[in-house]
């Protein structure tokens, strides 16, 4: 029988006699002196349920007895308060990222009552008993939370704690690198790059400031690696070639730098799953997108906006996507001069996209979608008529490719790993210079890659491998024949025009197999051989190729390389017609030894010399101007290159982070057998770059990048002659490439100030290019008859002010 919680005193008092037998037990129970309902009730109760240890005589019996009980009846006490419920969310402030596995404390009074951790989401979820209590949580690299709570008793609260991120003073970037299997590889973090001088935070831009790579005239985006041409270097994205990896020469690279989660960058000495190039490779690598909430990015600068969004559909699937437009049309006439000899009816625009999808149906198998896109585009009107007649009208271009790729990664079972990935895509190059010429190109590629790795023990894995590409190329011409590296050209109206129209398909097969083995815990070897087949020359080549890594002291390591790399030559060189089917594949001899030094956590050196010589080179076989039988082309021409690289890396995060690169090089041709030795077209025998980066008030961050280069050879026009049948004046060049131009030198700056909400984050930035205004020569420009001639310079001193938004 339940008492009421409010009495008539503070106690109230019933007397009871019992009756207790032998064993302990009540028997009768009756009211002696009683206080009235509900308490006699609740007395009789409760003396029926007393058990008692039995009286006993002097002797030990035990006996039945009667007794008289006072009994007190006290209110029930009150029950303890329900407890607070506490859902909580530790996340990244600006940007929403989840933080992962921090220990929270709940502390009453200065004491810890209980704790617990995030989740992948960064949720957690306590009960504390006390209405009042304080949420203390440290997560490394963020601010220290240390939150209040006044709850009622029972309440359940939500609470989301934005906690931002800081600097560490020796705070490193780390990255997860995969298994080193070239001699140089850099792996470019964009958490380094997208605050670096003179990038505009385009990570794949930063390639052009790493040793190896030559700096092209006007700062054209081409990949000119270790001294040979743009021709003979391959982009890749996840391993399938992307067709143009810059807008308008080096403006904005195709793909959104916010996808992208490191470029690979190998100058030569390619491990054997690459091929069809002598000179080195370029691979990005996409992130998957979020999985754990909706994030987005937009941002807004001088030249062009974009935007970025990625979010979960479910537990195991996760999409993205990224978009790009230029708006240089809007504004490019409305600051021409109204004497410039050019004007623009469709003004230079451009918009790439990229669509990502991930599902991962298990932990160790992983599908992914890449669907991506580029359109440049532009009409140039010649206003004033040019020194060369057939220069009137317009110009026309038009740039563009679409690409789908799908890859799945598997890992069997411990020890064996597969990757499979197909690619299908269309490219369209098109070109019209006035009403007469014309060159485009169709192509409909479709590649395929798969790998499989056996890792029996951690000393020994094979891995093996098919790379298969397929092309269907159109090419539909009229225009002079393609000028080759080191050939000057001649007025257009002066020379001969060629029409060509033609469709081919092109297969090129390949298989790899490379077999890693470290007989000892310092040294690892890594011969493989890579298998190609060209059906367009109906040939097979076949490609060795060995990697040394040997860990002198635990800081220092040697490497070297010895490898065959060889390419087909362009569509238009093994044609049918105007070209030679017969060419055999050029090809380079490549050399590599080097040594790598960590001096510090973030601190590292690594000085690598090589050699490669070239032979089976593409070269003009002048006989085709004057005997109607004889090829274009001929497989005649040689080459050697050598060179020095250095760079030391000073990554300390976003306190400092940086490095400084040097090339020295050297790269030769020879176009025909007994022909003078003479430079390449970017022979540049010193190439310097320091770039460094730093935060500082929290807010703001500060980059600077310098680089001083060689400048360019050049081939000099020493004289000319009139052609009465043109009406224009022909130079007569001089030696090829043996004048240079004068010295680049360039410093960059740039300065960043960080604005954090809670749920977004807010950048704006300043990238000053050519600070002091160098008018750094890029070319040689002409009068009508050749007798004049002024330097043609860069771009002057540039501000590009732009915003971007996260959240």
């Amino acid at each position: 029988m339940c008492l009421p919680r409010s009495l008539p005193a503070t106690e109230v008092i019933v007397v009871l006699g019992l009756d207790v037998s032998a064993d302990g037990t009540v028997e009768k129970v009756e009211i002696l002196r009683g206080a009235g309902e509900p308490f006699d009730r609740a007395a009789l109760d409760a003396g029926r349920r007393f058990r008692f240890e039995p009286a006993r005589l002097s002797t030990g019996e035990a006996v039945p007895v009667s007794i008289e009980f006072k009994l007190t009846l006290s209110p029930p006490p009150e029950p303890p308060p329900p407890p607070v419920r506490l859902n909580g969310i530790l996340l990244q402030r600006g940007r929403r990222l989840p933080l992962r596995g921090v220990e929270i404390l709940i502390r009453v009074q200065d004491r810890t009552v209980t704790s617990t951790r995030s989740d992948e989401q960064g949720r957690f979820s306590v009960e504390v008993q006390s209405p009042e209590f304080t949420v203390l949580a440290a997560p490394e690299g963020h601010d220290r939370l240390e939150a209040s709570i006044q709850a009622v008793p029972g309440e359940e609260r939500e609470e989301v704690y934005y906690l931002e991120a800081v600097s560490a003073d020796n705070e490193t970037v780390i990255t997860a690198e995969r298994l080193r299997r070239e001699v140089v590889r850099q792996t470019i973090p964009k958490e380094v790059v997208r605050t670096a001088a003179g990038t505009q935070g385009d990570v794949l831009k930063v390639v052009q400031n790493l040793p190896g790579a030559a700096r092209g005239s006007f700062g054209a985006g081409a990949v000119i690696l270790r001294g040979t041409s743009s021709e003979d270097s391959r982009v890749y994205l996840h391993g399938h070639e992307l067709p143009i990896l810059y807008h308008f020469g080096g403006l904005r690279s195709t793909v959104n730098s916010a996808f992208l989660e490191a470029v690979d960058y190998v100058p030569g000495n390619f491990a054997p799953e690459y091929g069809r190039a002598i000179g080195g490779v370029v691979d990005g690598r996409l992130r998957d997108p979020a999985i754990d909430d909706f994030h987005g990015e937009a941002d807004l600068n001088l030249y062009d906006a974009g935007f970025m969004v990625e979010g979960p559909l479910s537990d195991q699937v996760a999409v993205g996507a990224a978009f790009h437009r230029s708006y240089v049309d809007t504004f490019l006439n409305a600051v021409l001069p109204e004497d410039a000899p050019i004007s623009f009816d469709t003004a230079p625009r451009y918009y790439d996209y990229q669509f990502l999808a991930t599902w991962r149906p298990r932990p160790n198998h992983t599908l992914r979608l890449i669907w991506l896109g580029s359109l440049d585009q532009t009409r140039l009107i010649l206003s004033r008529p040019s020194d060369d007649p057939v220069l009137r009208g317009a110009i026309d271009a038009r740039i563009m490719f679409h690409d789908l790729q799908l890859r799945q990664e598997w890992n069997v079972r411990p020890g064996v790993r597969e990757e499979f990935s197909l690619m299908v895509g269309l490219q369209q190059f098109k070109t019209r210079i006035g009403p007469d010429l014309y060159f485009n190109l169709d192509d409909l590629p479709v590649s395929g890659r798969f790998a499989l790795e056996f890792e029996p023990t951690d000393r020994l894995a094979l891995r093996w491998g098919l790379d298969v590409l397929y092309d269907q190329v159109s090419i539909d011409l009229l225009s002079p024949l393609r000028p080759l590296e080191g050939e000057q050209s001649a007025p257009i109206s002066a020379g001969k025009l060629y029409g060509f129209s033609n469709e081919t398909e092109l297969f090129q097969p390949a298989t790899f197999l490379e077999l890693r083995w470290s007989p000892t815990e310092r040294l690892m070897l890594l011969p493989s051989l890579r298998l190609d087949h060209y059906s367009q020359l109906d040939r097979t080549t076949l490609d060795p190729r060995v990697t040394a890594r040997y860990r002198l002291f635990p800081a220092t390591t040697l490497v070297a390389g010895l490898g065959m790399y060889q390419q087909p030559p362009t569509p238009d060189q093994s044609a049918e017609r105007l070209g030679n089917p017969a060419l055999l594949a050029p090809r380079s001899l490549q050399t590599s030894l080097g040594a790598e030094q960590d001096f510090a956590k973030g601190l590292s050196l690594a000085v690598t010399g090589f050699h490669k010589r070239l032979d089976n080179l593409v070269s003009r076989n002048q006989a085709f101007f004057s005997d109607p039988d004889a090829v274009p082309y001929l497989s005649e021409g040689t080459g050697r290159i050598y060179g020095l690289e250095l760079l030391f890396k000073v990554l300390y995060g976003k306190r400092l982070s940086g490095w400084l690169a040097y090339s020295y090089q050297r790269s030769f041709r020879t176009d025909q057998p007994g022909e003078i030795e003479r430079r390449f077209e970017y022979d540049q025998p010193h190439n310097l770059t320091l770039l460094g980066s730093t935060e500082f008030a929290r807010v703001w961050s500060a980059s600077a990048r310098f680089r001083l280069v060689s400048g360019n050879p050049t081939t000099p026009v020493v004289g000319s002659l009139y052609d009465a049948e043109s009406d224009t004046y022909l130079p007569v060049f001089g030696e090829t490439f043996s004048d240079r131009l004068a010295p680049f030198h360039q410093l960059d700056l740039r300065l960043d100030r960080r604005f954090t909400f809670d749920t977004f984050l807010l950048a704006a930035f300043l990238d000053v290019q050519n600070v002091y205004n160098r008018g750094n020569e890029e070319g040689t420009q002409y009068n009508y008859d050749y007798s004049r001639r002024k330097g043609l310079t860069g771009l002057p001193i540039l501000p590009i002010l732009g915003l971007r938004g996260e959240w």
